[in-house]
């Protein structure tokens, strides 16, 4: 078996990486990425049942209407305890795992 010199493995390896490099770019080029998008952002940022809760009670404490209030408090309040219940995002879990980093290693130090 012939052995290749250096430069031509590292030449040749270069190429191939950029050979898939421009393979992957077409291929993601021609993706249609619409039916992703929605599904990427209930994982990234869950949809929140306590925000429009809140908007309700709030929309229903500003009625002048005083049958309105007490609906609108209750709504208010719910939203607030069901806040506590939501599943994290993924940016709040990463967010949270960098403290929890950050303290492990001052830790050690």
């Amino acid at each position: 078996m012939v052995q290749q010199p250096p430069s031509k493995l590292v030449r040749s390896s270069a190429d191939s990486v950029a050979r898939v490099a421009n393979e992957k770019a077409s291929v993601t080029r021609t993706m249609d990425t619409s039916s992703l998008r929605r599904h990427v952002g209930d994982v990234t940022k869950p949809p929140s049942l306590s925000g429009a809760m809140r908007k309700a009670g709030i929309a229903l404490i500003a009625v002048p209407d005083p049958f309105t209030g007490v609906p609108g408090v209750a709504l208010l309040a719910s939203s607030i305890v069901l806040k506590k219940n939501e599943p994290a995002s993924v940016e709040r879990l990463a967010l949270e795992t960098r403290k929890v980093l950050r303290e492990i290693q001052s830790l050690r130090l």
